[in-house]
């Protein structure tokens, strides 16, 4: 004899279920509710009796199906079995989300997202093992920073002033600017965010769209360090827009987190190779000894590559048995962190990232 056991909110047989649908269900069985219940339980009041946790994972459907607002998806969950089995057959009114982010506040929800941050990092999944990677590489989190337009969803009727520029009753909200390459939408906001190389979010700050990258990238940090105090973090990856001295600078001596900028071809002074390897007396490029953190310079050596070179008729006095490594000589950080700082655009881990 054949049992069915009827499911709360599903009004289907389970195995009548196409694939796409069971993967959802998957999906939502593998949500740590661990993560979620400790810091909804602290709201008494959050909606009728049992459907704190539960709303938490309404509102991960609607942003995972694109559901643009609280009533949409107050509907969804009644019409939806599918939604209503995976959120405990819960049928809230859509002002019960209102009240919900009134009490949870960002607060609220960014310890939610630290939770489910620490429990992936207990599972291995922030600092992956990158076997191209060098292995005396700064052992830690390896970030990567970027930025993403966000398209308003609310009221964009403004005003310019006297000097052209352009005021939103939304303060959040700003003008881009005419024929960006990037996006048609001229009025919106920007989300900057720091995930990890494993593509891992794990702060985020909204902007208006005007504001610049190189003016989030340090509160980024901060709030990073701030919310995960335990964690270590060895190198950020940023894009040419961050190539800056005082940012190469300030990621390196505030938080000791090395910086390597995907950029273009670098422009040396005079006495270094376009590559830029410093150039011994008699002009040839000599070669990286190491990085000395403890003294922020780089050490390199011409390992007396003259010899094997066709110019085998100079006197070099760095020829002498004294002298092991030949001639010897260093870049300090603070003539251009971003030219001789802790990560050179020669070294290892650029070639690396730059393949990647």
């Amino acid at each position: 004899m054949d049992f069915q056991i009827p499911l709360p909110g599903l009004a289907r047989d389970f195995n009548s279920l196409i694939p796409q649908e069971r993967d959802f269900i998957a999906y939502f069985s593998s949500i740590d509710m661990d993560s979620i219940s400790p810091i909804v339980d602290c709201y008494a009041g959050v909606g009728p009796k049992g459907y704190g946790v539960f709303l938490i994972l309404a509102r991960i459907i609607k942003i995972k199906e694109r559901i643009l607002s609280d009533r949409q998806l107050a509907d969804a969950l009644k019409k939806n079995d599918l939604y209503r089995f995976v959120t405990g057959d819960i049928q809230p009114s859509h002002n019960t989300f209102n009240t919900l982010r009134d009490r949870l506040k960002v607060k609220g929800f960014a310890e939610i997202h630290k939770r489910f941050v620490l429990k992936a990092h207990s599972l291995g999944l922030l600092d992956l093992d990158i076997p191209n990677l060098p292995k005396h590489r700064k052992k830690g989190i390896i970030l990567v920073a970027d930025s993403t337009f966000l398209i308003t969803c609310g009221k964009t009727k403004g005003e310019k002033d006297e000097k052209g520029l352009w005021h939103f009753k939304n303060e959040s909200a700003a003008f881009f600017g005419k024929g960006h390459h990037g996006h048609k939408y001229p009025v919106g906001h920007k989300a900057h965010s720091l995930k990890t190389i494993s593509g891992i979010p794990l702060v985020i700050i909204v902007t208006p769209a005007s504001v610049s990258d190189q003016n989030v990238i340090i509160p980024l940090i901060e709030e990073l360090t701030a919310r995960y105090p335990n964690l270590t973090f060895s190198y950020i990856i940023l894009d040419k827009g961050y190539d800056a001295d005082e940012i190469h600078h300030d990621i390196y001596e505030l938080f000791a987190i090395i910086p390597v900028i995907i950029r273009k071809k670098m422009v040396y002074p005079k006495g270094f190779s376009k590559d830029g390897f410093p150039l011994c007396p008699w002009g040839i490029p000599t070669k990286p000894k190491g990085i000395e953190y403890n003294r922020k310079r780089t050490k390199y050596a011409c390992f007396k590559m003259c010899k094997k070179s066709a110019q085998t008729l100079l006197s070099c006095e760095y020829e002498k048995e004294q002298y092991r490594f030949g001639y010897i000589c260093h870049t300090y950080f603070e003539d251009s962190y971003r030219k001789y700082g802790p990560a050179l655009s020669h070294s290892a881990i650029y070639q690396i990232i730059e393949q990647a």
